[in-house]
């Protein structure tokens, strides 16, 4: 474990949130890429992530309409086993190239033996929009009822509005752990081994 901001930063995770930067269907004039650096399937399903979560653990893993059937394989290649699908309903109509997308879903997975503490989430959720690509700040009040901390929130854009034990990886923060491999912007601001992994 490694301390800091006077918080320890645990080797691995009982429960990890991740939002990839899905690259199928993001090009374009409205597409994510105008926001951020998308990401190959491949070096998504790369990532280490099995290294970061306890033996028994939870992953809660964004994918849009299009990304559905590769976050399964994901999910798998990180060695989790996807159990349900949380839809995120947006009540406004998206873009699309068949269908207008107004959902987008959260994959819940499991490894080992990790029960959840609540058995009442419904399978929906219903949230405002906010600007590209915001996931609802509602999802961290689900996740924390139904999987144990600490959290990890993977591709994080900014801290989790939570006083639990949240820690975070991605371009857009000063990230807690490193992810060998996938360096991000905040690896470079501090001495090595001053950080997690």
């Amino acid at each position: 474990m490694t301390n800091t901001s006077s918080r320890v930063v645990p080797a691995r995770f009982h429960t990890i949130l991740a939002d990839p930067p899905w690259d199928h269907q993001q090009q374009g004039i409205k597409g994510a890429e105008r926001h951020y650096r998308l990401m190959s399937l491949k070096r998504i399903k790369d990532m280490p992530v099995s290294d970061l979560a306890e033996d028994d653990a939870h992953l809660w893993l964004w994918v849009t309409n299009a990304s559905l059937r590769d976050g399964y394989d994901v999910a798998e290649a990180w060695g989790f086993t996807p159990r349900s699908v949380l839809t995120w309903v947006k009540f406004r109509l998206g873009l699309g190239a068949y269908l207008r997308n107004s959902t987008e879903h959260l994959l819940f997975c499991t490894r080992g033996k990790a029960p959840v503490g609540f058995k009442s989430q419904p399978t929906w959720i219903n949230a405002p929009v906010q600007e590209h690509s915001r996931k609802p700040d509602e999802q961290y009040a689900v996740i924390e009822r139904i999987s144990p901390g600490p959290y990890l929130e993977l591709f994080a854009r900014r801290r989790p509005p939570s006083t639990r034990d949240w820690f975070v990886w991605g371009n857009e923060v000063d990230a807690d752990v490193r992810v060998p491999g996938y360096p991000v912007p905040s690896d470079h601001q501090s001495a090595p081994g001053e950080r997690g992994r």
